[in-house]
């Protein structure tokens, strides 16, 4: 009885401390949601897509003139800015709400399996403090969503590989489902979830003790199967729309140089090995997942009827599923490698794998060695967050940082007669015009968007707003008004 209170009172404060780690979290997504200046794609989504009906995305290829369409998102954007009224964090809301998806069932995993809480707290590190990933649940792409969604079919799929019911193998589907609607790069998940789905009936049918009738074997892959179908009559129209528009030749030439750019990216520039960081941290990794790798295909072989190698063995199965995937992508269809964004869907498989060699370690080898690497785990990765934390910068649009903060500088500071005509080079020309347009800045009259060429002959202009290394080229018509971090420069005709 002592014991089974004690037990009690672990898990009790275990969840305690999740929950405030997951209180802390959402706060934080929610405040960069709404204080980070929109970006270059948030704003061409917004302008180009939002408007547009979703459900004539299916069949229409006028909605496809880019791959900023992310069905699921753009459709919940519409919802939020209908209900709330249109505003950076609305905008964001429903990435925010993926945020909780993940954190949830993120929790509820690491919850089910661990078996000491340092291992626990390691699991909930090594999934939810990944800064980059982080990222994505503060901004209005369908990364973010995607995740949160593949998190719950992950949740999902583990819980159908321990009891194969029904209704668990069905909420892993309608996961899975819901994060290729949100981003289309999660159909490698869908195709890899499919192929754990596909090899756990087999090896039920082959290996084990079978009393059910003969067409039973048939039976457990109509789920797969119709689930799979119903996608594709979904989706092939769009697939086509951007593969002939060439919207998946972006990316990687290899594998390893898409690993060694995600791991890049997680680490946020911080320079704790310079200037060998990312390469240290590279082999790390390496090292832990190959070591997962091992473990998770060595114990599920040696005994199938052990639950948490089964489990184990998913986690693994799944990432290696994910880079067979890319590679036939690769090969077969010309898809390049995932790099930067994209990427993003691989970081909660490398945390899975991890977690998962921590609890095997404590379950089967040095419970005392363990813990003391699940607890520096857990402590580099509140610092890396710590070092990490930023309410003001993006990483992959870190150009966009201040576009809101110049739109109202001109706005405040303008004395004018007449509206100023405003040129901002391209990639600034998207947030600055929602800023002008939904911000009722009237001091601004136009925004010109500006390319390269335009700067050989350009026309006279009140302001303009470029980068750092064109300010040179404007020196002769221009001078420098205001510098705004390292983003970007105002100019004006003196």
């Amino acid at each position: 009885m002592i014991t089974n209170n004690f037990t009690s009172k672990k898990a009790r404060f275990q969840d305690v401390v999740f929950f405030t780690l997951a209180v802390g979290l959402i706060i934080y997504t929610s405040s960069r949601a709404a204080l980070l200046s929109l970006t270059c794609d948030e704003a061409s989504t917004y302008f180009s897509h939002v408007p547009n009906s979703i459900w004539l995305c299916f069949f229409s290829e006028s909605c496809w003139s880019d791959a900023n369409n992310h069905l699921l998102n753009t459709f919940l954007m519409q919802l939020s800015i209908g209900v709330f009224g249109t505003s950076e964090l609305t905008l964001r809301l429903p990435n925010v709400f993926g945020h909780l998806i993940y954190l949830f069932f993120s929790i509820l995993l690491v919850r089910r399996y661990s078996s000491n809480f340092w291992i626990g707290l390691a699991g909930f590190c090594l999934l939810n403090l990944n800064p980059f990933l982080i990222e994505f649940f503060s901004l209005a792409r369908g990364y973010g969503l995607g995740v949160g969604w593949m998190m719950m079919s992950i949740y999902f799929l583990i819980r159908w590989v321990e009891s194969e019911e029904m209704k668990l193998g069905m909420y892993c589907y309608v996961g899975a489902f819901l994060a290729v609607l949100s981003n289309f790069i999660f159909l490698n998940y869908w195709a890899s979830a499919t192929a754990i789905f596909g090899f756990f009936i087999l090896v039920k049918h082959f290996f084990q003790k079978n009393e059910r009738p003969e067409n039973s074997f048939l039976k457990p892959f109509g789920l797969p199967i119709v689930a799979s179908l119903v996608l594709f009559f979904l989706i092939k129209n769009p697939i086509q729309f951007l593969q002939s528009k060439g919207e998946f030749v972006f990316g990687s030439e290899s594998l390893s140089e898409s690993y060694v750019e995600m791991v890049k990216a997680s680490v946020m520039s911080q320079g704790y090995f310079n200037p060998s960081t990312t390469n240290v941290f590279v082999l790390i990794s390496l090292c832990l997942l190959g070591c997962s790798i091992f473990f998770g295909f060595f114990n599920f072989f040696k005994n199938r009827k052990n639950t948490f190698f089964n489990i184990h063995f998913t986690g693994v199965g799944l990432m290696i599923l994910m880079m067979l995937a890319m590679i036939v992508q690769y090969y077969l269809l010309d898809v390049k490698y995932l790099v930067g964004r994209k990427s993003t869907m691989l970081i909660p498989f490398f945390g899975l794998g991890v977690y998962c060699l921590l609890e095997f370690l404590f379950r089967e080898k040095s419970k005392n060695w363990t813990i003391g690497f699940a607890i520096l785990i857990s402590v580099f990765s509140f610092n890396h967050f710590y070092r990490t934390f930023d309410l003001k910068e993006t990483v992959e649009w870190d150009y966009d940082a201040y576009t809101k903060d110049m739109i109202q500088y001109l706005a405040e500071n303008l004395a004018q007669d007449e509206p100023i005509n405003l040129g901002v080079y391209w990639i600034y020309g998207p947030a600055s015009e929602f800023y002008q347009m939904h911000f009722s800045t009237e001091e601004i009259g136009k925004v010109v968007r500006l390319k390269d060429d335009d700067f050989e002959e350009m026309d006279d202009f009140d302001f303009i707003y470029v980068r750092r290394d064109q300010v040179d080229l404007m020196r002769d018509k221009y001078v420098v008004e205001k510098e705004f971090g390292r983003a970007g420069i105002l100019m004006k005709i003196p």
